[in-house]
């Protein structure tokens, strides 16, 4: 049986080179931003984790809980992130994106939709077609659990 390794790098390069068209089209979106890298990582752990402590920013960042404290800070002083008293702990502070960070974030990913949907309207339905079934079939691996490496040994091994 031949193996798919060679198509496996190919579809990863293609892959690669359609998020580095993506980046370089959405650069002038993320110089705007006014952000750090580190204060982006925060933006976006705090908008998927709402109601995360400050301590578990920084375990999420695997940075200390002093450098999580002035990055949220930081994103509470630019409006992006909000603190709330933990109910069930008042010593506790509770972090949520604010309407402004949900907006900047939805922009974002706006822009980068906008441009997909561009590239694939330049598409005929049959290459059309394909994509969507190709992307279909890899949405749906990745919503498999990869084996650890352990199982795999086990499995050539056998």
């Amino acid at each position: 049986m031949q193996s798919l390794e060679p198509l496996i790098d190919e579809v990863v390069g293609d892959m690669a080179t359609v998020y580095a068209s993506l980046q370089e089209l959405n650069t002038p979106t993320w110089l705007r931003l006014d952000l750090s890298m580190a204060q982006f990582r925060a933006l976006v752990v705090v908008n998927h984790r709402r109601g995360i402590t400050v301590g578990e920013l920084g375990c999420q960042l695997t940075v200390g809980q002093s450098a999580a404290s002035l990055l949220a800070d930081h994103l509470v002083r630019r409006g992006l992130v909000e603190r709330t008293e933990d109910p069930a702990d008042r010593r506790r502070a509770l972090l949520g994106c604010s309407l402004a960070g949900a907006a900047l974030l939805t922009e974002l990913r706006q822009v980068s939709q906008k441009n997909l949907k561009e590239w694939l309207g330049l598409l005929n339905g049959d290459e059309l077609e394909g994509v969507a079934r190709g992307l279909r079939v890899l949405s749906q691996a990745a919503g498999t659990p990869l084996p650890d490496a352990e199982s795999i040994t086990k499995k050539e091994t056998a």
